[in-house]
């Protein structure tokens, strides 16, 4: 597959359609290979394609017990599967059928001869194994530890043990070895149920008690589900798709409560949490915030950071998958509680002494002078002299009348035929493009012969008229991150490369790359690589992992390539 294979250009952009799978030297970006076109939100699975290993059927998982040193475990019925052992360690493995509950005996606990338990462990989940697997190297982990036993046969109390498939997104950032698991107690009052099924999906339920079961019980070699998500009706057919895609590859075994959030009608839905992928864009876009700093950068995302000349432009590196599932458990103890408080008579005695207030208080007395008060009016005397003389007075009136006289008022408005018109001219653009091209004018060779006592051989060269074209900027950069190893187990050690190149007819200044991973991954101090000068940071990030980032020296010249690269191993 050519370069055309690997990228397509978006506005200037280079972006990456394929995923890479595999891990090994190149010499040239054209070595990359093989070079896999992934379906829209699906993964593909990093690694070169191994044999074919043993077949199991889907609804046989393969499950291994462990505990103290010398315990003794075996499944009274019903009769198991025959399943691969993997390395052999731990108390025993078994295959267990989906949907079923198996009754075992623990005999040979340490300091009880004789002592035993009966343990009843409920099948509700199971892996979806990809081809060429060992399914013996990913058992479902069982382990009974020291407090389980005491808890059993000291205490008589009830343990309850939730096994479930850790989400990786919220997986503890926790170191452990391959033969121990994470595991989280709980209060009495809790529902581990709802708890296992919050952190991951639930996959076997372990109940063991002080109780001896009867001989019928331990002979008939059929028992039922107990409260459980399968016997309390919570189980049905598995949603996920199992090698392969569409009908074919639907899972057809029951099982209980998935966790996660179903894609959009017409895409798969993969068992995403038997994975760790790394890589890629997501929740938050990766964006430049106000201050000119990277944002979005969420656990498990990988971008690349760069001027193309213009402005700053971010690009995911795309996703790469590793086959690597953990367990963790929830656990409860429920039993009889005591408590014994003795009180003895308490006597309260109270002695007051008689108190006295005594109050002197003397005689009040109010004085309130007013002085008197005196109002004056003073006067002067007026005399009125009038001289009145005989008179007539006559006094005639006449009835007045009043007449209003109101004339009919009338409006009449007269109004025109009012036009409107707009005029508009047609508008055009016109451009002129002239054709740029590359002519060459050549004129004709003409060799002239002249015959006589003498011989003239004339040539005359053709004539050459060139037209380059400079090409415009067009910027690209193509990233493909790949790892070492399509399955891991905890404490495997995974190589991660990030690759990236130059596709376009301009530099690319201000190069970082970003790489966020995920709780289930830890960096390797000292291993991460880059070019020489590169400025190499790692910090912790949400979930409590480690932040990469690389932040090269120089501008990347159009057709060169470089890699980063970095060590993780996984808990």
């Amino acid at each position: 597959m050519g370069r055309q294979g690997l990228i397509t250009r978006r506005g200037g952009l280079a972006v990456i359609l394929a995923t890479v799978g595999g891990f090994g030297s190149t010499a040239g970006w054209a070595q990359v290979a093989p070079v896999l076109e992934a379906r829209p939100g699906t993964a593909m699975v990093g690694g070169a394609t191994e044999e074919a290993g043993p077949s199991l059927a889907a609804e046989v998982q393969v499950v291994r017990f462990q505990g103290p040193e010398g315990v003794v475990v075996e499944v009274l019925g019903p009769q198991p599967e025959a399943a691969p052992v993997g390395d052999g360690k731990g108390l025993g493995t078994f295959g267990l059928k989906v949907g079923v509950a198996y009754r075992l005996r623990l005999a040979n606990l340490p300091e009880r001869p004789g002592g035993e338990i009966f343990p009843v462990i409920e099948m509700v989940g199971h892996l979806h194994r990809p081809s060429g697997i060992d399914p013996g190297k990913y058992p479902i982990r069982v382990v009974f530890t020291q407090d389980d036993l005491n808890d059993v046969v000291d205490r008589g109390r009830l343990v309850t043990q939730v096994i479930y498939l850790e989400d990786p997104e919220q997986a503890l950032p926790i170191t452990l070895p391959k033969d121990q698991i994470p595991v989280v107690s709980l209060d009495p009052s809790e529902q581990p149920l709802k708890v296992a099924a919050a952190l991951g999906r639930v996959m076997a339920i372990v109940r063991m008690g002080a109780r001896r079961p009867t001989t019928e019980e331990m002979t008939s070699g059929s028992y039922a589900f107990g409260p459980g998500l399968m016997g309390a009706g919570g189980g049905g057919p598995c949603p996920f798709v199992h090698q392969g895609v569409g009908e074919a590859g639907k899972c057809r075994v029951a099982c209980g409560p998935v966790c996660g959030t179903p894609p959009p009608p017409g895409r798969p839905w993969l068992p995403k949490d038997e994975y760790l992928c790394d890589g890629g864009d997501h929740a938050e876009a990766a964006h430049f915030g106000g201050d000119g700093g990277l944002r979005g950068i969420d656990p498990r995302d990988a971008v690349i950071q760069f001027d193309d000349g213009n402005r700053r432009r971010t690009l995911p590196t795309n996703m790469v998958c590793v086959y690597a599932p953990r367990f963790a458990e929830v656990r409860t103890s429920v039993g009889p509680n005591e408590a014994l408080i003795v009180e003895s008579v308490a006597r309260n005695r109270r002695v007051e002494k008689e108190a006295s207030e005594s109050i002197r208080q003397g005689p009040r007395r109010l004085v309130q002078k007013q002085e008197a008060e005196a109002a004056r009016a003073r006067a002067r005397a007026s005399a009125l002299a009038m001289d009145l003389r005989l008179g007539v007075h006559s006094d005639q009136r006449i009835v007045d009348g009043y007449d209003n006289s109101m004339h009919i008022a009338g409006n009449v408005k007269v109004q025109g035929v009012e036009a409107a018109r707009a005029r508009q001219k047609l508008a055009g653009m016109k451009e002129r493009v002239k054709f740029v091209g590359i002519k060459t004018a050549e004129s004709a060779v003409v060799t002239g012969i002249v015959e006589g006592a003498g011989q003239t051989v004339m040539n005359w060269a053709a004539r050459e008229t060139v037209g380059v074209e400079t090409p415009p900027n067009k910027p690209g950069l193509a990233v493909v991150k790949r790892v070492s190893a399509s399955e891991a187990e905890a404490g495997d050690v995974l190589t991660f490369v990030i690759q990236y190149r130059n596709m376009g007819n301009t530099p690319i200044r201000s190069v970082a790359v970003v790489d966020s991973l995920l709780p289930r991954l830890g960096y390797v101090k000292g291993s991460a690589q880059g070019p020489k000068g590169t400025a190499f940071k790692a910090e912790e990030n949400k979930v409590g992992s480690t932040e990469l980032r690389w932040v090269l020296p120089e501008a990347i010249p159009p057709g060169v390539e470089g890699r980063v690269s970095f060590q993780a191993v996984v808990r």
